[in-house]
């Protein structure tokens, strides 16, 4: 009843206010009115949005709360089945089912009253399960063979080095460049549309690290632990990936992660982890400890042999798909010259990738293999061990030529190649010897020795042994070595040759494919002089200035000419465009085809006159012609992108471990069965499984196969060969496999 009094009271004052000639404000200044100005107009649209029912007072209700009665009715049922679900969790379901934030203070007071409060969540089973597959063959080698660890070990060597470093500290200083949008973790494409962006994006690593503030970079205060995971996805790439790129992780098969490297990670995070690698600048790094690991490793293994290594060099030229100028090689899976870049691989005898190098454009083999295989000695354990040691080069016909023979004159190492057909012309072979049969094969040896002109330089000859090899089905290749024939006869360094097929070039050709070497992965360019161009244009004007001088008065006469020849083609052009063409023929009156006829007579007089200075001096002219037409083509090309090739070979060492780890699978564990790397991904790390694990034990069940009972019988005995290899992983639980 005393609220029904209320209502009536200010219904009544709103009725008095409006009747009234006064205004509003001169109404409440005027007289006494039971509430404020502010609350009159809220009292005059509730009346007329909600009626008198509107003014009731509901405070005797109760709270109003978010907390209603569904709510209620929601929670209780949820809580009761899972008690030990928190109070936050709790939240967001009742926040996607109501559209309703409840703050964590009132769920847990109604919880309390509910007698439904947080329980500890049940202890884990002993043994759980997880999902798993055969890609788990090879994180158990790398495991088995620490490839990870010395990875790991690598990189944090090197974060501490930078963190030391001068750079480092001065680049501490460095503002950030949008602190907004770094500070929330994304970039807007308002952001990525900047033009100083846009700019950066492709420069070289060394233009960008300068103003880069290092001390951001996340790689900084990760753990030991962290980088190991990261560094074991990168390994993991080609099995999860259709062409061993972090872009492709997103892709269903990037799940697998989840179980190969204990992270599933986005590609996003690798993208960014790999980037981070490149500012530190690793590369030189990541290649030596992996060729000294793998070296090593091997030799543990298999033993060396005691006085011959052969060493097997190799090319992988990749094309790269720039509208830039850079530098240029011939790239043998199209057939041309263009823009690309070329890994030089050292293989050990057994075929093994052990080192490499990324080159800019053709990658010559005279001017780096030796120096590449110099700093391939410097990783082996001691001079003194290996003082006894012959080390043999074998390259293909790629690099035959005799600049790069001779580069083995003062040299240690041997070297041992083949000759292409029109290299080989029987007057240039002497001190022929006696036929001899081939121990290895069926074919018939010549001893011989063989003269080659370089090409460089046409006075000077190189005279090195030959073996001509006579196939039993007519066939014939000539090898050339520097080895005498008192350390190897003809069939010993024909075998050595063409072990090579076997051993290396059929395993790496497929290798190459299986984890996507041929690609390149991606690339900073920096602009820089390109001085041979730059010095063939200044012979070329140099060359045109003479020319000009020479022929100044022919020149001049020929000016005259063309001068006299503008009016006239002027004119002829204005009288044919008087003319119709009619099924080929020109039509026009009876004057004009006169004078067209007249003005065509004096232009051919003119150009017989220009063409008669010419031939007076036919040799000079002509060229001045070719050095004006080369003179525009080269024009601007004294500029060159090198590409940056940090990031390229921080991949190509994750993808080198890779390939040895398959051989070393088929190896130890497949006696030494030969399998494409196609089908090791396709028909055993693709397996499905589960694995079960305990905090001791990780035992791996792979589902068989049963369309390839014989490859399932014999990976299963390659898995107990595996089982006694007593392998443990990251958390230090031992890995037991099954089929």
């Amino acid at each position: 009843m005393q609220d029904d009094g209320r209502i009536e009271e200010i219904i009544k004052t709103i009725k008095n206010i409006e009747d009234s000639n006064l205004s509003v404000r001169e109404y409440f200044d005027q007289n006494i009115v039971p509430f404020t100005r502010p609350q009159y107009y809220i009292y005059r649209k509730t009346l007329r949005k909600y009626g008198e029912e509107g003014l009731r007072d509901k405070r005797s209700s109760g709270n109003n709360t978010k907390l209603t009665q569904r709510i209620k009715d929601y929670i209780i049922p949820v809580v009761t089945e899972n008690r030990s679900i928190s109070s936050s969790q709790l939240q967001s379901r009742i926040q996607n089912q109501f559209d309703i934030n409840i703050s964590l203070s009132n769920l847990n007071n109604f919880r309390a009253s509910a007698t439904l409060t947080r329980l500890p969540p049940p202890p884990k089973k002993e043994c759980e399960q997880q999902k798993s597959g055969g890609g788990e063959i090879l994180t158990a080698l790398s495991f088995f063979t620490h490839i990870t660890d010395l990875y790991t070990q690598t990189i944090i060597e090197r974060i501490n080095e930078v963190r030391e470093s001068s750079l480092f500290k001065q680049n501490e200083n460095i503002p950030q460049d949008n602190p907004d949008y770094r500070q929330q973790g994304k970039f807007t494409r308002e952001y990525n549309q900047l033009e100083s962006v846009r700019e950066n994006r492709f420069k070289s690593i060394d233009d960008k690290i300068l103003t880069k503030n290092l001390s951001t970079m996340n790689i900084f205060t990760m753990s030991e632990k962290t980088i190991y995971r990261y560094n074991l996805a990168l390994l993991c790439l080609p099995l999860v990936t259709s062409n061993g790129k972090s872009s492709r992780v997103n892709r269903v098969k990037g799940n697998d992660l989840a179980f190969l490297c204990g992270q599933n990670y986005k590609d996003a995070s690798l993208e960014r982890y790999l980037q981070e690698l490149k500012y530190l600048k690793i590369s030189d790094k990541l290649i030596a400890a992996t060729a000294k690991f793998w070296q090593d490793f091997w030799q543990t293994e298999f033993g060396d042999e005691t006085y011959f290594i052969c060493y097997y060099i190799d090319g992988n030229t990749r094309p790269l798909w720039s509208s830039n100028r850079c530098y240029k090689g011939k790239v043998t899976m199209l057939g041309r010259v263009m823009n690309c870049l070329e890994n030089v691989f050292i293989h050990d005898g057994k075929g093994h990738p052990l080192y490499f190098q990324t080159f800019h454009g053709h990658a010559d083999l005279g001017k780096h293999a030796l120096g590449m295989l110099t700093k391939l000695t410097k990783l082996l354990d001691s001079p003194e061990a290996h003082a006894s040691v012959k080390r043999i080069l074998v390259f293909d016909g790629g690099g035959n030529g005799v600049k790069t023979l001779r580069a083995f004159d003062n040299s240690d190492e041997y070297y041992l190649t083949i000759l292409d057909d029109n290299q080989v012309k029987e007057r240039k072979i002497k001190h022929i010897r006696l036929e001899t049969e081939y121990k290895y094969g069926t074919a018939s040896l010549v001893d011989c020795r063989i003269e080659l002109r370089d090409s460089l330089e046409k006075d000077y000859i190189h005279e090195c042994r030959a073996v001509i090899v006579k196939w039993d089905n007519g066939k014939r290749s000539v090898l050339i070595t520097d080895i005498p024939r008192e350390l190897l006869d003809a069939s010993e360094v024909t075998k050595r040759y063409f072990d090579r097929w076997p051993q290396q070039e059929k395993q790496f050709r497929d290798a190459k494919s299986g984890v996507n070497i041929h690609r390149i992965v991606g690339y900073g360019k920096k602009i820089e002089k390109y001085d041979r161009m730059d010095e063939k244009h200044g012979l070329l004007c140099e060359t045109i200035t003479n020319l000009n001088l020479k022929l100044e008065k022919p020149l001049i006469k020929i000016e005259a000419i063309e001068e006299q020849l503008a009016p006239l083609y002027s004119k002829e052009r204005k009288l044919r465009e008087k003319s119709e063409i009619v099924d080929g023929i020109r039509t026009m009156n009876e004057v004009e085809s006169i004078e067209l006829q007249e003005c065509e007579k004096q232009i051919n007089k003119y150009l017989r006159q220009q063409k008669k200075i010419e031939n007076e001096h036919k040799d000079d002219f002509k060229r001045l012609n070719m050095c004006l037409k080369e003179e525009r083509r080269i024009r601007d090309k004294d500029k060159v992108y090198r590409i940056d090739t940090e990031l390229d070979q921080i991949m190509t060492c994750f993808k080198m471990s890779f390939i040895n780890l398959c051989s070393l699978f088929l190896t130890k564990c497949m006696s030494h069965e030969k399998y494409e790397l196609l089908t090791l991904f396709e028909s055993i790390f693709q397996l499905e499984g589960t694995a079960f694990v305990d905090s001791k034990k990780k035992v791996i069940e792979l589902e068989m196969n049963p369309k390839e009972p014989e490859l399932m019988r014999k990976l299963n005995k390659g898995l107990c060969i595996l089982n006694e290899m007593d392998i443990h992983d990251m958390h230090g639980r031992a890995v037991q496999f099954k089929v």
